[in-house]
């Protein structure tokens, strides 16, 4: 009985640090735009567009090595990191496009976020706030 409840916490232990969280899409809070559409949202972070509904935006992104930007650019944009790497040094080389901004965490996303209302970001739900809205949830 007693390696039952051992190996039942070990597996719960180990699966739920393998758990992927979810991803939240989001703008300033008084931001105009309502909503985003996966594909514009990978052409946007791709550098393949600026705009959302017409509205000239700024997409933030968190460092390479952060594990909430290789969620979501594996979950959004279906691209490992290996494959981001490839994919932005090719677009510099070919003057294609530049890499996106970059903040060092989700606490600078925040601040960023609250203060303009053209950036568009992503954070886990645990880094919300009353300062964006979540325009769509990558589960």
């Amino acid at each position: 009985m007693k390696y039952k409840a051992l190996t039942a916490g070990l597996l719960s232990f180990l699966l739920s640090g393998t758990a992927l969280a979810e991803v939240m899409v989001v703008v300033h809070a008084k931001s105009e735009i309502t909503a985003i559409d996966k594909k514009t949202l990978k052409k946007l972070f791709l550098g393949k567009t600026k705009k959302i509904s017409g509205v000239v935006v700024t997409p933030i992104n968190l460092p390479n090595d952060h594990a909430l930007k290789i969620e979501f650019d594996q979950k959004a944009l279906k691209k490992d990191p290996s494959r981001m790497t490839a994919y932005w040094s090719n677009m510099i080389f070919t003057g294609k496009g530049a890499p996106l901004d970059q903040v060092e965490d989700e606490a600078e996303m925040l601040r960023v976020l609250a203060k303009n209302r053209t950036s568009i970001g992503y954070m886990s739900a645990g880094a919300i706030s009353e300062k964006v809205k979540v325009l769509v949830t990558i589960p």
